[in-house]
């Protein structure tokens, strides 16, 4: 994908904690920064695929020049990146910076919620009684 002038592009990837799985289906929203009333405005809500992928998303950037001396101006564009999937702790990323013509590849982990971790198997006893098996927490 070409990229034009004083724009990047940005994909996300999304897997479990360090990066195990790849996670499916995973909401991504991009936004801007947040102003000084904290307004922000939406400008993508996509899912990721069965590589826990965003399809590119491109964003608009300050010019390149503005890079190129000390009081040029910012040289890159502020943004902010939810990610949320059933099962997960929700993750916020602030401040993401794109800078014009580089491309960009945020990885984001998801933490499972403690109620969808596993738990151990039921045991049987000699008299054939299912034995309640107690979580170490309680």
């Amino acid at each position: 994908m070409a990229v034009s002038s004083d724009t990047a592009v940005l994909r996300v990837a999304v897997t479990t904690a360090l990066g195990a799985q790849p996670l499916e289906n995973a909401l991504v929203t991009v936004s801007t920064a947040p102003d000084e009333s904290g307004s922000r405005q939406l400008l993508y809500s996509v899912r990721t695929d069965s590589g826990g992928m965003t399809p590119p998303m491109t964003f608009s950037t300050p010019p390149r020049e503005n890079s190129l001396s000390p009081d040029g101006g910012v040289p890159y564009a502020l943004y902010t990146v939810e990610t949320a999937l059933d099962g997960y702790v929700p993750l916020t990323a602030l401040h993401i910076a794109l800078f014009s013509g580089v491309p960009a590849l945020l990885p984001v982990a998801l933490t499972p919620l403690p109620e969808y971790e596993s738990t151990a198997p039921a045991e049987l006893t000699s008299d054939g009684q299912t034995q309640v098996l107690t979580s170490e927490r309680e």
